[in-house]
């Protein structure tokens, strides 16, 4: 009988233990995201990567922007954290030399990957501050978590923080490029059958109608945006048409409208609006669709959780929108006005949403 009671106060401590690890690794979790930062930020990938063969502590060291003042001890701390409990890169304890991993691809600077640009602007203020406001936000309501912190909406802070909206942009051309291409080729024979016309509301610098045009280029396509992103563009070109404007108060008429990670963004009541709007900019009033290319949380059971968890806290905080269900599209598009809404499952965190009019 002691036994069997020393047994189960073993097992009961062990629980308690691995609780008590996993509860602090939560707390501490900042740590990850300040070394991934400042792993970018030295370019130690980078470096690697150009000298094609692991390296030795002393020789990254030399390596770095600054080499001179170079602090050893905390420059070992970092690659032991990064290495040990993050995989970012290799350590060789023979040599004592440090390598890339399968990860360190998407830390390269000059890689194809939108993830380097998106870390970077997503750990500054402008990402992290708001959570500090998080609690305010769910227990008071009212103004966003972003709100609180900053004391203006995110689109405020774009418009009056240039270099922060450049990078936004670029970020979103990257992800529109990734997602667009597997669209386009999947589904672009039947998606953008009979359309002649098509707006992309919210187009950024166009990398959308871009990729339209390049597949369908008897679609005419007007890239709509606001002003200061408009203004943000340095590579307009004649490929496309480009229209300055707010989706709140109208969108330009045309037989489509395309709205790519827009809805996300935005409460029920917002996207009821902007639907709204596009419905009465379809042209002819019947027969013409919304086309919404948006993460539906159920569509899949077998994906990773994650990535949509993730995507679903960042909307909430940061511009006050949300991830949704079938469930949820299907009755905020009725409630807007249209007749009936389709759903194709196309990736992991992207879904076609055709609503006809």
């Amino acid at each position: 009988m002691e036994q069997v009671m020393e047994k189960d106060m073993d097992k009961q401590m062990q629980e308690l233990v691995a609780a008590r690890i996993r509860i602090t690794k939560y707390a501490h979790g900042f740590m990850e995201s300040m070394s991934l930062k400042c792993v970018l930020e030295l370019g130690i990938a980078d470096i690697l990567h150009k000298n094609t063969k692991p390296m030795t502590l002393q020789e990254l060291a030399a390596a770095l922007p600054s080499p001179p003042t170079v602090d050893m001890d905390r420059l070992r701390s970092l690659l032991r954290y990064v290495v040990h409990h993050m995989g970012l890169f290799t350590l060789d304890n023979k040599d004592g030399t440090y390598g890339l991993t399968r990860y360190s691809e998407f830390l390269l600077q000059d890689g194809e990957s939108y993830l380097v640009p998106m870390f970077l602007q997503t750990l500054t203020d402008w990402g992290i501050g708001a959570w500090y406001c998080l609690s305010n936000s769910i227990s008071q309501g009212g103004p966003t978590a972003f709100e609180r912190y900053h004391g203006m909406t995110n689109w405020d802070y774009m418009a009056s923080h240039p270099d922060m909206n450049r990078r936004f942009n670029k970020v979103q051309e990257g992800i529109t490029k990734e997602m667009f291409g597997v669209i386009v080729q999947r589904c672009g024979s039947w998606l953008f059958n009979g359309i002649g016309s098509l707006v992309d509301v919210g187009g950024g610098n166009g990398t959308a109608a871009k990729e339209i045009v390049k597949e369908f280029p008897s679609i005419k396509c007007i890239v709509f945006d606001l002003p200061h992103v408009m203004r943000s563009n340095s590579d307009k070109n004649s490929e496309v048409e480009w229209v300055e404007g707010d989706m709140f108060k109208s969108v330009p008429h045309a037989d489509a409208i395309l709205l790519k990670s827009i809805l996300h963004d935005w409460s029920d009541d917002h996207c009821m609006k902007i639907l709204q709007r596009c419905k009465e900019a379809i042209n002819p009033p019947e027969g013409g669709k919304v086309i919404i290319i948006d993460m539906v949380i159920d569509i899949n059971q077998d994906i990773d959780m994650y990535p949509t968890l993730v995507l679903d806290m960042f909307m909430m905080v940061t511009f006050g929108g949300k991830e949704r269900t079938s469930e949820e599209w299907e009755r905020l598009i009725r409630n807007a006005g249209y007749s009936k809404c389709k759903i194709t499952p196309v990736l992991a965190t992207a879904s076609i949403i055709e609503a006809y009019t």
